[in-house]
């Protein structure tokens, strides 16, 4: 180590052509920390880059085997006995790795995220040891691993329920880091893809149809808020069938180009008509194709379009927005959105301007509440200890209000959670804003059975949690319209 240059006295170069020689490791770190980046030449910087990748891909690594530590190497489940009075039964509730949600809280990223992670150490630690010794050495990226790490997924074996289908798995990961590691440590995290697919086919090439059927289990369509009133629309299918609705929305959408540059050709003389892309006819297209505008498919008869028999569907949309901005009394601010006053369900805040637009829509269904102390139909909300049952104007209310589940970092849709009392109602809780919230089945239980506490439960939805190692995390719904 360092026999052909003093660290300390040699150049940027030197050092850093010595550095780059050099195991990844707190040294490393600390002495490429003291060069400076300020004068070295762009051959340098290259150099220094790629000491700093593999110092992070080693530093990274070593959050495995804690990870582990926490976790522990195999899935926790603890089994809870729910006694059912009215029956005389008893029913059992199992939860599996009840350290997810502690992990999640500390660290700041939600639960299914946290899950993966601890997933993902437990095999590091195990089959693919030799992808984290190389992961630690700073060969491959945390990158490369997670695409290892999801394929191995689909090898047979992969729930190890017992101790052949572990053996048959250990074995199979050994082959597929002998075809996957080389390629992963000299290419991209493409061609570790590639390599990692060409490798899952020759390792299991009769499990094809098994992966195959397994895989029609992930299939879905959601949706991902994005900004500025857009959204992405995500589908999952079998490719023959993305393929073929790509085929007809990429038809539409070039016969609806067509149309639109012969309507601008006629119209030269006229106002300029903005020209759309491609790609925003693609989306016309799809929207068209799905929700049967006719009029958006007017370039389309003869090829399986929807007949003008056909009724449009409406899209309903679930508005929160107070009476000063519907009335254009109260605008966006300074920042471009009034907040607090407009939000747009599972969207978030918007420009008041897009709403009122939404309003003049045909094709959209608002739904609107008004949002104060009491929602504006006057149902009353404060039912005390008057009844267990939540009625349905408070739950309605608790649902718009909380928007999610209120355990921190939890997306789960308020709408699809169960309403719970902070404080029990048969330890003294009442049935009021100030003690209910919106729950997911997982976090219900992880209050009622798991050694979670809620503590601080406010009227607009915020509280305090308390975990089983003692830890407290604080919950904010997100603002929502109200009259002040």
């Amino acid at each position: 180590m360092f026999t052909r240059v003093d660290p300390l006295t040699c150049s940027a170069g030197a050092l850093l052509s010595e550095l780059s020689c050099m195991e990844p490791g707190l040294l490393v770190m600390s002495l490429l920390r003291s060069v400076a980046v300020e004068g070295l030449s762009p051959d340098d910087a290259v150099t220094y880059l790629q000491i700093h990748e593999r110092c992070r891909s080693w530093w990274e690594a070593q959050q495995v085997p804690v990870m582990v530590a926490a976790a522990e190497i195999e899935p926790r489940i603890d089994e809870y006995r729910l006694l059912i009075p009215q029956r005389d039964e008893a029913s059992l509730i199992e939860i599996q790795d009840l350290i997810r949600e502690e992990l999640s809280c500390a660290m700041r990223v939600s639960a299914s995220v946290m899950q993966h992670e601890i997933d993902m150490a437990r095999l590091l630690t195990g089959p693919l040891a030799l992808t984290w010794r190389s992961w630690e050495l700073g060969q491959i990226t945390r990158r490369h691993v997670a695409v290892m790490v999801e394929a191995v997924g689909r090898l047979p074996g992969f729930l190890m329920g017992n101790d052949t289908e572990r053996a048959e798995f250990t074995v199979a990961c050994e082959q597929f880091q002998q075809r996957v590691l080389t390629r992963a440590i000299k290419g991209t995290v493409a061609d570790t893809r590639r390599a990692a697919k060409a490798a899952v086919l020759a390792i299991d090439s009769e499990g094809q149809a098994r992966r195959r059927e397994r895989a029609k289990g992930s299939r879905d369509v959601w949706v991902s808020p994005d900004i500025d009133g857009l959204s992405v629309l995500i589908a999952t299918m079998a490719t023959e069938d993305a393929l073929a609705v790509m085929t007809q929305i990429n038809a539409c959408a070039h016969a609806r180009q067509h149309t639109a540059r012969e309507s601008a050709a006629r119209e030269s003389a006229g106002p300029t008509v903005p020209v759309l892309c491609l790609g925003e006819h693609r989306a016309q297209a799809l929207a068209a194709l799905i929700l049967g505008d006719d009029r958006a498919l007017a370039g389309e008869r003869g090829s399986g379009a929807r007949g003008s028999g056909a009724a449009p569907v409406k899209a309903h949309v679930n508005l929160t927005i107070d009476l000063a901005t519907l009335l254009s009394l109260r605008d966006a601010t300074a920042d471009g959105i009034a907040p607090g006053q407009v939000d747009l369900t599972g969207d978030g805040p918007v420009c008041a301007t897009v709403l009122r637009d939404l309003l003049d829509n045909p094709d959209c269904a608002l739904t609107m509440r008004r949002l104060v102390t009491d929602p504006i139909t006057g149902h009353l909300l404060d039912y005390g200890r008057r009844t267990y049952a939540i009625p349905q104007p408070l739950r309605d209310y608790i649902t718009a209000r909380d928007t999610t589940c209120r355990f921190p970092g939890c997306r789960r849709r308020a709408d699809l959670c169960q309403i719970d009392h902070a404080q029990p109602w048969n330890n003294g809780g009442d049935t009021t804003p100030a003690n209910l919230g919106a729950l997911c089945t997982r976090h219900h239980q992880l209050k009622t059975h798991a050694g979670w506490r809620i503590t601080n439960s406010t009227p607009d939805g915020s509280c305090t949690w308390t975990s089983p190692q003692g830890r407290q995390y604080d919950h904010h719904p997100p603002p929502i319209g109200t009259a002040t």
